[in-house]
C-alpha cells in the first residue's frame, strides 16, 4: 500500500484508511453519511463498504452494532486496519465475502439499519471500464447489481426499518421500480446539484421496508457551489 493516507469524513473523528492508487472515498460517501439516520441500537450493515468509510464513521452517530460487507479483499484490509486502529473491534465486524451469501453471517429480517454506496453504472455494450481493476468493480456492476443489492436489503430488513442509498439520478424510474418488487418504499429524497443552473448528478434516498402505503418528501436540493466557493450548507457538511 504504496500511498496509504488517513482521513476523516465530517467530524466524526475516525480515522480511514486509504491507498490512493487504489480506491478512496469521494463526495458520495461523505453525503450518504450525513444523510444517513441509524437506529442508535441494533444492527446496521454497510452494503458494499469498500474500505469501510461509511461504517466506520457511523460509530460516530450510533452504539448499535455494524457490520462492514465487502467482496473485494484488498478493501477489506483496508477497514481491518480502521476498525484497529480506531479501536473499534467491539462495535464493528468485517465481512469479507459476496452479498449473495450474506445470510451465512446475518440472519434475514433482524438488521435495523443498512447503508449503502453501491456500483452505479450498468455493464453494456458501451460500457467504458476503468483501468484500475479494484475502482471498476466499486463504480461498475460486475460483480453486483441494483437488483441484487435491494433484493438483499429487503432480505436483511426488520418491518418499518431504513435503507440508506445514495445513487444517480438517471437511474431514478428503475430504482424505484426495483424497490416496489422489494417491499422498499422511498420515503426521503435529496438531489444533489454541482451548481444552481446544473442537473442534479446524485441523489440521496431514504426508503423504508413496508407493505403500507408510504408518502414521499423531497428535501430542498444540495447545491455544492455558489461561484467558485463552496455554500453554506456543503461547507458544513463536508468540514462538519
Amino acid at each position: 500500500m504504496s500511498n496509504l493516507s488517513q482521513d476523516i469524513i465530517s467530524n466524526s473523528g475516525v480515522r480511514i484508511f486509504q491507498d490512493k492508487e487504489l480506491y478512496s472515498f469521494n463526495l458520495d460517501t461523505i453525503l450518504l453519511y450525513n444523510f444517513a439516520k441509524p437506529v442508535n441500537k441494533g444492527t446496521v450493515v454497510d452494503l458494499c463498504s469498500g474500505n469501510g468509510a461509511i461504517g466506520l464513521s457511523l460509530t460516530a452517530k450510533t452504539k448499535a452494532k455494524i457490520y462492514l460487507v465487502e467482496l473485494q479483499s484488498v478493501l477489506s484490509d483496508l477497514a481491518k486496519k480502521g476498525i484497529d486502529e480506531n479501536g473499534l473491534g467491539d462495535q464493528v465486524s468485517l465481512i469479507n465475502d459476496d452479498i449473495k451469501n450474506i445470510q451465512n453471517y446475518i440472519s434475514h429480517d433482524t438488521v435495523d439499519t443498512i447503508v449503502c454506496n453501491p456500483p452505479y453504472f450498468p455493464i453494456n455494450e458501451n460500457s467504458r471500464i476503468k483501468d484500475n481493476p479494484v475502482l471498476a468493480v466499486a463504480r461498475h456492476e460486475l460483480k453486483t447489481n441494483l437488483s441484487e443489492i435491494l433484493y438483499t436489503s429487503k432480505v436483511l430488513l426488520k418491518e418499518n426499518s431504513h435503507l440508506f442509498l445514495v445513487y444517480r439520478p438517471e437511474r431514478m424510474t428503475e430504482m424505484i421500480n426495483e424497490m416496489s418488487k422489494n417491499k422498499l418504499k422511498p420515503s426521503r429524497i435529496k438531489f444533489i446539484r454541482s451548481s444552481a443552473n446544473k442537473d442534479a448528478n446524485l441523489m440521496l434516498v431514504d426508503a423504508v421496508k413496508t407493505v403500507k402505503e408510504t408518502s414521499l418528501n423531497v428535501e430542498p436540493d444540495l447545491v455544492m457551489y455558489k461561484d467558485d466557493s463552496l455554500t453554506k450548507e456543503a461547507k458544513k457538511i463536508i468540514e462538519g
